[in-house]
């Protein structure tokens, strides 16, 4: 004989309250929409998590160019560089200030107006090369007009034999003559003139030539780094009278270069 807790539910009585879920399983389609709900959670999670990297990656680019144009400007000194581009932004991508720290945007406050872009200093450079050349007053040394052959900048200005520096700073000098003498030894000298002060050679060079006329070729070139001042007047003397050389621009020339 059954008791009554054994026996089976007949079709118009309803399950007990404990026992409902072993009588009515969980429809497949909630269990589809809960795993759907919690993935979703998941891809907007990730989602996010991207966002936020990608906007510190954008604030750190930013902060990297500009410490990478400070260290130019240092580097250059005042005036001598131009302002570094502005960092390439891609379409959609935020600004870097937008994406900076309330702390960092607080500093910029005062800063009302952009200071307006550096000028690019042209570096002055000066080639030179002969147009005639001539015996000095002594008769004791042969002495060279020159006419630019490259000039760029306003730091330097040919006057006939003489150079003249328009702004102090410092330069690289150069000079080459290419003799054809057979006179024992040739050189040359680089003068400076300085008004009330007495003349200097900044260098000079002097080469050993061959006692065959025809095989008397031989240049001689010097160069250096000077501290030139305004006003200062260079120019180039061969210590020999009517000295035989090489006119020509790839054989003599002389050069001044703004550092």
């Amino acid at each position: 004989m059954l008791r009554p807790a054994d026996r089976p539910p007949s079709p118009g009585m309803a399950c007990p309250r404990l026992r409902q879920d072993s009588c009515w399983p969980p429809s497949p389609l909630a269990a589809v929409c809960l795993g759907g709900s919690a993935l979703l959670v998941s891809v907007l999670a990730c989602l996010s998590a991207l966002i936020c990297i990608q906007c510190h990656v954008q604030m750190l680019r930013g902060e990297l160019s500009q410490l990478q144009g400070e260290l130019v400007s240092k580097a250059h000194g005042p005036g001598d560089s131009c302002d570094p581009p502005e960092p390439h932004q891609r379409p959609g991508s935020f600004p870097a200030e937008a994406l900076a720290p309330t702390a960092r945007r607080k500093r910029d406050v005062g800063k009302t107006t952009r200071e307006p872009p550096r000028q690019c200093r042209k570096q002055s450079v000066l080639h030179l090369i002969p147009a005639r050349h001539s015996n000095s007053g002594g008769g004791s040394a042969t002495e060279i007009w020159w006419e630019p052959f490259l000039q760029q900048g306003r730091a330097l200005e040919v006057n006939g034999r003489d150079v003249v520096v328009k702004h102090s700073g410092l330069y690289f000098i150069y000079s080459q003559v290419l003799f054809h003498d057979p006179t024992f030894t040739m050189g040359q000298m680089m003068w400076r003139i300085t008004e009330g002060k007495p003349d200097q050679i900044l260098f000079r060079c002097v080469q050993s030539m061959p006692s065959k006329p025809e095989k008397a070729y031989n240049s001689c070139y010097s160069g250096g780094v000077f501290h030139l001042r305004h006003g200062d007047r260079l120019h180039l003397r061969i210590p020999r009278f009517n000295a035989s050389f090489d006119a020509s621009a790839h054989g003599t020339f002389l050069g001044l270069l703004r550092l």
